[in-house]
């Protein structure tokens, strides 16, 4: 749920819902439902959950109805960041474009799939490598057969960008609700799939409640820090903002570095994409949206991005070669350093 809560930081741009004075809130605050339910919090928020799902919104009171609106994506993301680790060539991490088809255009070549057609197999993360940094990326996205597009100018010192597509969710849309009580218990209705749910008749001090809020206090704090920037390491495993007490900003590399680093090379040597004794800052790209009623497939490159694909033809899909292979797995060796590579100069 962490990892999710941490992706969900990329998607979510706005902060809703203001304590309000109306008692309500606070009665009808809980969880309603089992294994899939929703909780309403006393602050007008709430989380929509199921299995690998976990939606946040806010829900606001009309007469006897209550109406839910779920914090909404952006279709499209960058977060580019300065890299010296890598001189003067540009990286380009993709994440969530394998969902659906969609395209990326780099200044004024032609537009291309991210992914091949019939694209199947995927081993994240997707890094594309080239030494011309472009300074302009426009992500096109098809819904229903209309094309929605972002246009992002790339600030120059960027060279390393961490770009983001969230398909739309069926979740959501915005949908009502009434509480109604039966006998001793409350149940709440809503119109999203005609679904109802009883209320737990856990309290405030219940465990399961205590880490639900501890959820809802994550993503809070995530929404929050993702205005200040979002941290990755070289492999692009997104991380909570380094402590200050823990990390230390190298500005040669324009890295933080955890002051335990050399104590914890050997633990993360075969688990380099969890490794965070090295992060850097990403900032938000703000892009331009639209939608493009003249988009025609017949002129886009014959090219795809990325080609993966299971069976035939998989030996030519795509490999991610950032992690360090070593040929005795017994034998310790040295990690890969991100921290001194000249020059010049940032997920």
């Amino acid at each position: 749920m962490k990892k999710y809560l941490m992706l969900i930081m990329f998607a979510s741009t706005f902060l809703f819902g203001q304590q309000n004075s109306d008692k309500r809130y606070k009665e009808i605050a809980g969880r309603y439902g089992g294994n899939d339910g929703i909780c309403l919090f006393e602050d007008g928020k709430y989380m929509l959950y199921g299995y690998a799902t976990a939606i946040f919104g806010t829900y606001t009171f009309e007469k006897d109805y209550i109406n839910f609106y779920p914090d909404q994506q952006e279709l499209f993301m960058i977060f580019g960041s300065q890299n010296p680790t890598i001189g003067n060539s540009t990286r380009l991490y993709f994440s969530g474009f394998e969902r659906d088809e969609s395209f990326v255009q780099f200044d004024n070549q032609k537009a291309q799939p991210v992914f091949n057609d019939d694209a199947n197999c995927f081993a994240s993360p997707y890094v594309y490598e080239t030494k011309a940094k472009p300074t302009q990326i426009i992500l096109s996205g098809l819904i229903d057969g209309t094309l929605h597009q972002s246009k992002f100018a790339i600030p120059k010192e960027y060279n390393d960008l961490a770009i983001v597509h969230n398909k739309p969710s069926r979740y959501e849309e915005n949908f009502t609700g009434m509480v109604k009580s039966e006998g001793k218990s409350k149940i709440l209705n809503i119109s999203m799939y005609d679904r109802y749910f009883t209320k737990s008749n856990e309290d405030k001090n219940d465990n399961n409640w205590k880490e639900i809020l501890a959820m809802k206090s994550e993503y809070d704090q995530a929404k929050q820090d993702s205005k200040n920037g979002i941290f990755f390491n070289k492999h692009y495993h997104n991380f909570p903002a380094p402590e200050s007490s823990a990390y230390s900003l190298d500005k040669k590399s324009n890295q933080y570095i955890s002051k335990n680093a050399k104590d914890n090379e050997a633990y993360f040597r075969n688990d380099e994409y969890n490794d965070n004794r090295y992060l850097r800052k990403y900032m938000k790209v703000e892009g331009q949206t639209n939608i493009d009623k003249s988009f025609n497939k017949n002129n886009l490159s014959s090219k795809s991005l990325f080609f993966t694909t299971c069976g035939e033809g998989s030996e030519k899909s795509y490999k991610y070669n950032g992690f360090t292979e070593y040929e005795d797995q017994n034998e310790p060796k040295k990690l890969q350093q991100t921290t001194t590579v000249p020059p010049p100069p940032v997920n």
